[in-house]
């Protein structure tokens, strides 16, 4: 008996032994996420950060991947955050963008304002606000062109009114498909 308790408070003690030793070769979450860092300073993206990590590192490539996703998460929500920012605090100078590039005589208000430096999901964002709140002239205007018969209604609402090409296509095929269901 006296051996069996011996024995039992020597594996005890070898296992917490063993336990601390392994938890002390463990890297620390600092250390991993310096690399984690490193690894997405050197790379494009997420997934080439993650192989960054399994080669150089030796992690295990869903942790890699995991690791790697959250810190490009994060850093894109930073970036945004920044951008947002920065865009809020110039918002006087963009209203009169979007007013000049509304009386654009080409009609092509996103390209306008991406001519500005706005980014293409802004600059269409805005555009679409801009005809929304024209709404009921752009009705009349297709009202006009839809009736008269000399011309698709497209060509007529670019040439007389300076709708932009996509949203005149996007009219005549709207008709053609409604005239083929009839």
């Amino acid at each position: 008996m006296r051996r069996t308790r011996w024995t039992r408070w020597t594996r005890s003690r070898f296992t917490a032994a063993f336990t601390l030793a392994l938890l002390a070769c463990g890297k620390s979450a600092t250390k991993k996420a310096a690399e984690v860092r490193e690894c997405s300073a050197i790379t494009m993206d997420a997934k080439g950060a993650a192989q960054c990590l399994v080669l150089q590192y030796k992690w295990k490539q869903t942790e890699a991947l995991t690791a790697a996703t959250a810190y490009q998460q994060h850093q894109d929500s930073i970036n945004q955050s920044r951008a947002d920012s920065a865009w809020l605090a110039d918002g006087g100078r963009h209203a009169k963008e979007a007013a000049a590039c509304a009386k654009d005589p080409s009609g092509e208000v996103s390209r306008c304002l991406v001519g500005y430096g706005w980014a293409d999901a802004r600059a269409a964002a805005a555009a679409d606000s801009l005809w929304r709140r024209d709404a009921a002239k752009h009705k009349n205007e297709l009202t006009t062109c839809v009736v008269q018969r000399k011309m698709q209604p497209g060509a007529c609402l670019q040439l007389y009114y300076k709708w932009s090409p996509e949203r005149a296509l996007a009219v005549d095929d709207s008709i053609r498909r409604a005239r083929m269901r009839r």
